[in-house]
C-alpha cells in the first residue's frame, strides 16, 4: 500500500491525507506495509518523524512496517525546514484471537447457536465464517440450521481487513438425554389438586423427564425456587403464571407454564340437597376451608328452628326433628362464618331433603 502527500503551498501532510478520503489512522494487518511519500514546494530534503523522533536516512518516501505516529518536515536549499505536518497514525493489527468453548451440545429438537460458543463474540468488529463438516463455508449469519453432530470450524477476521484468526474447531455432540419439563400441584392438607386459596400451602411436584436435572421455578410474582418440588403460599388472590425450567448436565433445557387462579383465603360450599336414607350424602353441612368458626341454623319453610350447628366438629343435620325423619321438601339455612384472617361472612339459602 502506498500513499503520497504534498507538503507546503498551504497543504499540510494530514490535509493531503484527508483529500484521499482516508482517515488519519491507517489500520493494517501484521506483515503488511505502507509507503508514505511527501512532496513540497522548493523542497530539497525531508525529515520524517516517528513518535516525535527523527528517522535517519529518510528520503521523500518511507516504507512503514511498525506502529507509530508519523510526521514529516520539508527542508529547502537554505537548510530551512517547514512546520511539522499533522500526524498519520499507523496501527498494525495482529490476527484476531479467536477462542471457542468446547464442546457444543445439540439438544433434542434444538439447533446449535455458534455465537454462544464464541468467547467474546463481537459482530461489530469481527466477521465470522463457519466451515461445515461437508467442507462448505458460510458466513455465521448465513449458517443453515445445525441439527447434526460433527466437527465445525470457525474463523474470525476484522470486518475492514483481511487479518484472519487461526481456524478453531467446535465439536458438536448430540445429547442422548432427552429433557421434558412437566409438573402439577396439590394443596397441602387436601392431598389433591383443587381450588387454590390465598395462604394455602401449595406443593408443586416436578414429574420432568431427564437425568441429573436442575430446576428453576418462577411463581409469577417475583419469587423463585431451585428445589425439585417446592412448597409455596400465594399471599393475595389473583392469577399467577407458574413456570418450571429444567436443565440437564449438557445444558439442554425444557420449560412448562401453568396458570394458577388464587381465590380469597376461604372457601364455603353449601350443598343444594341431601339424602339421609342413602349410603352417601346422609347429612347436610357446609364444606369449608379457611374458616375458623361458624354457626348455621336450619329452618322449615314455616320459620321453625330445626337444627343448630356451632362447632367445627358438628357432623351436620341428619334430617330428623325430635327423632323423626322430616318430610321431603325444601328447607332454609342461615350461616355466619369467621375466616382464619378474621373476616365475617354470611350465607343463606334453600336446600332440598330427599328421602
Amino acid at each position: 500500500m502506498a500513499l503520497a502527500f504534498l507538503i507546503g503551498g498551504g497543504m499540510s501532510f494530514s490535509q493531503a491525507f484527508a483529500t484521499t478520503n482516508q482517515n488519519q489512522t491507517v489500520r493494517l494487518c501484521e506483515g503488511e506495509s505502507i509507503e508514505l511519500t511527501a512532496a513540497g514546494k522548493n523542497a530539497t530534503g525531508f525529515q520524517w518523524l516517528r513518535d516525535g523522533q527523527p528517522i535517519s536516512d529518510a528520503g521523500p518516501t518511507i516504507e512503514i512496517t511498525e506502529n507509530g505516529v508519523y510526521e514529516v518536515m520539508t527542508i529547502n536549499d537554505l537548510n530551512c525546514s517547514s512546520e511539522v505536518s499533522d500526524a498519520v497514525i499507523v496501527n498494525f493489527l495482529p490476527p484476531p484471537n479467536l477462542r471457542v468453548l468446547q464442546p457444543a451440545v445439540l439438544c433434542e429438537g434444538g439447533s446449535i447457536d455458534f455465537t454462544a460458543s464464541i468467547d467474546g463474540y463481537d459482530p461489530e468488529i469481527f466477521e465470522y465464517t463457519v466451515e461445515m463438516p461437508s467442507g462448505k463455508k458460510h458466513r455465521l449469519q448465513d449458517v443453515p440450521v445445525v441439527d447434526e453432530g460433527g466437527v465445525y470450524q470457525i474463523q474470525a477476521n476484522y470486518k475492514d481487513l483481511d487479518c484472519a484468526s487461526v481456524k478453531q474447531k467446535i465439536i458438536v455432540e448430540v445429547s442422548d438425554d432427552p429433557v421434558h419439563a412437566l409438573f402439577d400441584y396439590k394443596i397441602n392438607g387436601l392431598g389433591q389438586k383443587g381450588e387454590v386459596l390465598a395462604n394455602d400451602e401449595v406443593v408443586f411436584e416436578s414429574h420432568s423427564l431427564g437425568e441429573n436435572l436442575s430446576y428453576h421455578w418462577d411463581f409469577g410474582n417475583g419469587t423463585t425456587s431451585v428445589q425439585k418440588s417446592p412448597k409455596f403460599k400465594f399471599d393475595e388472590k389473583g392469577r399467577y403464571l407458574v413456570s418450571l425450567t429444567v436443565t440437564n448436565a449438557y445444558g439442554c433445557t425444557s420449560s412448562m407454564e401453568m396458570g394458577i387462579e388464587v381465590n380469597e383465603a376461604y372457601l364455603i360450599m353449601i350443598p343444594t340437597g341431601f339424602t339421609p336414607l342413602d349410603k352417601e350424602n346422609q347429612t347436610f353441612k357446609p364444606k369449608m376451608r379457611g374458616v375458623a368458626s361458624y354457626e348455621m341454623l336450619i329452618f322449615n319453610t314455616w320459620g321453625d328452628l330445626l337444627y343448630e350447628m356451632n362447632s367445627m366438629e358438628d357432623p351436620g343435620w341428619d334430617g330428623k326433628t325430635n327423632g323423626k325423619l322430616s318430610p321431603n321438601g325444601n328447607y332454609v339455612f342461615k350461616g355466619t362464618f369467621t375466616t382464619v384472617d378474621g373476616k365475617q361472612v354470611t350465607r343463606s339459602g334453600v336446600f332440598t331433603l330427599i328421602r
